[in-house]
C-alpha cells in the first residue's frame, strides 16, 4: 500500500542498500493527487535551476582565465558535487530508477559526502588564504587544490562503497544513517563556524577588509550554514521516526514521517542548488 512505499522510500535514503526489480520503465513516484503532481513539478524546478546553476558556474571558473584561483577551483569543485547531488537526488527520491538500478544509492552517497566534504574544504581554502597569506601563495595552488579534492571524492567513494554494500539488517542500516547524519551536522557546522570566526577576527585585526565586505562573508555563511541546518534536521528526525515507526504501528507517526520526507525532498534540493547562487550574488549586497 502507500504507507509500504513511502516508508521504504525513506529507508532507501542514503545509507542503504536494496535489490532491484525486473521493471525498466522510469516512472514518477508523485504523480496521482494534485499536491503530489504539484510537488513534483515544484521539485523538478528547484532541480533544473540547481542544474543549470551549477552547471554554469563549472563552465565560468573553467573557461575564464581571471577565476583559475585556488579559491574558485574549490568553488568549482563543490559546484560539481552539487550538481551530481541534485541530479541523483532527484531521480532517486522522485521515480522508481532504484528499482532498475540499485548502485545508484552508492553514486548518491559518494556525491552527497563529497558536497558536505567541499563545502568544508572550501571553508579551509578561504581561511588559509585570509590567515595565512603568504604560505598559502606558495603552497595553495590550484593544482593542489584539485588534487585535495580528488583525494575527497575518493574517500567519499570508499566511504560510501563501505556503508552502502556491508549494511545488513533494517534496524543496522537505520541506526548508521543516524549516526552518520549526526556526525555530518556537528563536524560541517563546528568547521565552517570556528573557521569563519577565526577568519573574521584576523581581517579585523588586520583592518584590511570593509563593513560591507565582513557583512557579505557573514551573510554567505550564515545562508549555507541556515540551508544546510534545515536539511539535516528532517533527516535526522526522519530516521528517528521510522526506527519509532517500526517497532510500534502509528498513523499518526506515520503521517509525521510522511510530511518530513515530503519537506527533506523540498530542502534537499535547495541545500544542492543554492550554493553558486549565494556566492554570485553576495557579490552584490
Amino acid at each position: 500500500n502507500n504507507m509500504d512505499v513511502n516508508v521504504t522510500r525513506n529507508t532507501q535514503n542514503e545509507f542503504g542498500n536494496d535489490s532491484t526489480s525486473k521493471g525498466f520503465t522510469l516512472q514518477l513516484f508523485y504523480s496521482k493527487t494534485t499536491f503530489e503532481i504539484t510537488f513534483t513539478c515544484v521539485i523538478c524546478t528547484i532541480a533544473f535551476f540547481g542544474c543549470i546553476g551549477n552547471l554554469a558556474t563549472i563552465v565560468k571558473i573553467v573557461y575564464d582565465p581571471k577565476y583559475h584561483t585556488p579559491t574558485f577551483a574549490a568553488i568549482g569543485q563543490l559546484a560539481l558535487a552539487d550538481f551530481l547531488s541534485i541530479t541523483i537526488t532527484t531521480f532517486d527520491r522522485m521515480t522508481n530508477i532504484l528499482e532498475m538500478w540499485s548502485h545508484i544509492i552508492f553514486i548518491s552517497n559518494t556525491s552527497i559526502m563529497s558536497s558536505y566534504s567541499h563545502v568544508c574544504f572550501l571553508s579551509v581554502v578561504r581561511y588559509l588564504i585570509t590567515v595565512h597569506p603568504l604560505q598559502s601563495r606558495r603552497h595553495l595552488t590550484v593544482t593542489a587544490v584539485c588534487l585535495c579534492s580528488l583525494t575527497i571524492w575518493i574517500f567519499c567513494g570508499v566511504f560510501s562503497a563501505i556503508l552502502n554494500y556491508t549494511a545488513v539488517g533494517f534496524i543496522y542500516v537505520l541506526t548508521i544513517r543516524l549516526v552518520v547524519n549526526v556526525f555530518t551536522l556537528l563536524i560541517v557546522c563546528s568547521i565552517m563556524t570556528l573557521l569563519h570566526v577565526k577568519k573574521i577576527r584576523t581581517l579585523q585585526n588586520s583592518l584590511s577588509v570593509t563593513d560591507q565586505s565582513q557583512r557579505r562573508m557573514n551573510i554567505v555563511v550564515a545562508m549555507i550554514l541556515s540551508i544546510f541546518v534545515l536539511y539535516q534536521l528532517p533527516l535526522i528526525a526522519n530516521n528517528i521516526m521510522i526506527l519509532f515507526l517500526y517497532q510500534q504501528f502509528s498513523d499518526k507517526l506515520y503521517n509525521h514521517v510522511n510530511n518530513i520526507f515530503y519537506f527533506n525532498i523540498f530542502v534537499a534540493c535547495i541545500n544542492y542548488s543554492c550554493n553558486p547562487y549565494i556566492l554570485f550574488f553576495s557579490q552584490f549586497i
